[in-house]
């Protein structure tokens, strides 16, 4: 659009130049020569930028079309020569289980042992590791008390998905329970340890870059809207504006014009504690919205006393086989690894740890006669993560009873689960044969370094109709 109007700046600017130049002769004697060098030159500098915009809009056409047609030209040489070029030096691996009592029968291997970045397909690890150490129906909880000076305690467990809906029934609740009046507010965190920063966590305002904290309302971020007139207002009645929501909005907006209406959501990024400081302000809105007086303050770092009994415990509404569905599917980095903490805390105690979840990991591994991996976190956000197609291969053999956990295709020929990051494309999941129901084929797809963009699913795509679309379309002509 701004190319578009500098493109109608500077014909309107050529088209008028000989009539301009007339009427200011006329009237202004010798300097109208200077006034029009100058609107001359400003013609051609919007000329110019007119060119250099189209001219970048042109070159990266050109460059998706170049990428589309190479892409399109290997996928056509004969298998498995494209899938072998497509993938270069990178690993692809598909693999039969149900054929061979002796173990995985290889289908299709390139470069099986090497290890790779894997991005988000590690969610892959911690989901399976989760669901054996946790089990599927593990609920998350929240606890509310009082004291005898009228504080209220929230003491946080790591609920990964303790965002403002499920906070309005737990804030319903306590006011229903006659909780009409409190002094403090007082955050126990201690589940966790303080101030967690993951391998990974880049500082920015982007939302998959949150901080991890045993009380993060809505994976520690903050919501709102901007309406049509520029005012920040409120997302939800449940997602209240306060003043480090409004802060993180000044500083979002643009500096020299309105910013666009619509839904925002940005990332805490200035620290974990301001992260909890948050969580502590919508706590605070929210029991006054319900009727609830607060005289006091949010105070940050506390522990419950043991003396203290719970006045009331909220169970998230999805347990963990419901979160992980969402985990798989919108690939919920802040969601992941709080499972991923939690697993560490239930297994060697409090407080959680980096160190205590990927020891939790690798204990599940272990156990179950698959292979260590190079494992810092459990999300796939750091890039000091390494596996190999092989591993990721006995990840996917203990995952195979839960795959109708991860996406699926429309026509649920494909079970998967993608990681993307600059410079990494992966894939891995299950591919379907409607001959063979319930004996779904293993593949994992590991690409690092410079690839166009689309290589992983075309590389999918090629598995898929060799071994789904083409198996499938024999056994009909017979």
């Amino acid at each position: 659009m701004v190319a578009f109007l500098i493109g109608l700046l500077a014909l309107g600017a050529k088209l008028s130049l000989s009539a301009q130049a007339a009427t200011l002769k006329k009237v202004t004697g010798s300097k109208a020569s200077l006034n029009l060098k100058s609107q001359r030159l400003v013609a051609k500098a919007a000329t110019k930028q007119t060119k250099k915009s189209t001219g970048k809009k042109r070159k990266t056409t050109s460059k998706r079309s170049q990428a589309a047609s190479r892409l399109e030209n290997l996928s056509k040489l004969p298998w498995p020569e494209n899938v072998t070029q497509l993938a270069g030096s990178g690993a692809v691996l598909v693999l039969d289980n149900h054929v061979d009592r002796k173990g995985p029968k290889e289908l299709y291997s390139l470069n099986p042992d090497k290890p790779y970045v894997p991005a988000s397909i590690l969610k892959l690890v911690t989901a399976a590791a989760a669901l054996d150490i946790l089990g599927p129906d593990y609920e998350f909880r929240t606890d509310f008390a009082l004291d005898d000076d009228g504080g209220l305690w929230v003491v946080g467990h790591g609920d990964p998905f303790l965002v403002s809906e499920e906070l309005c029934l737990a804030i319903e609740k306590l006011a229903s329970l006659g909780l009409k009046q409190v002094e403090n507010i007082y955050l126990d965190t201690s589940y966790f340890e303080p101030d967690l920063v993951l391998d990974g966590n880049t500082f920015t305002s982007n939302p998959y870059d949150a901080y991890n904290g045993a009380l993060g309302i809505n994976f520690n971020t903050v919501s709102y809207l901007i309406d049509k007139g520029g005012r920040v207002v409120e997302s939800d009645k449940c997602t209240p504006l306060t003043s480090i929501t409004l802060d993180l909005a000044s500083k979002n907006k643009p500096k020299k014009k309105r910013a666009r209406a619509g839904a925002y959501r940005l990332n805490i990024a200035e620290s974990p504690k301001v992260a909890e400081e948050q969580s502590g302000l919508i706590i605070k809105a929210l029991l006054e919205k319900y009727g609830v007086k607060v005289n006091g303050q949010v105070v940050l770092g506390q522990v419950l006393p043991r003396s203290i009994t719970p006045l009331y415990s909220h169970v998230n509404s999805r347990n963990l086989e419901n979160m992980l569905a969402d985990v798989l599917e919108f690939s919920n980095n802040y969601m992941t690894n709080q499972i991923f903490l939690i697993m560490g805390a239930e297994v060697y105690g409090a407080p959680a740890t980096m160190e205590k979840g990927r020891q939790a990991v690798m204990d599940y591994l272990a156990r179950n006669g698959l292979s260590e991996l190079t494992l810092v976190e459990g999300s796939g956000l750091s890039r000091n993560n390494l596996v190999t197609a092989r591993q990721m291969s006995e990840i996917l053999s203990v995952f195979e009873p839960n795959l109708h956990l991860a996406k699926a295709t429309q026509d649920g020929s494909v079970y998967y689960k993608t990681g993307t990051m600059s410079d990494i494309q992966t894939l891995a999941g299950y591919l379907l044969r409607p001959d063979r129901p319930g004996e779904p084929l293993w593949f994992v797809i590991l690409l690092n370094g410079a690839y166009d963009p689309g290589t992983r699913e075309k590389i999918l795509g090629l598995l898929k109709a060799h071994f789904v679309d083409e198996p499938a379309k024999a056994a009909g002509d017979t």
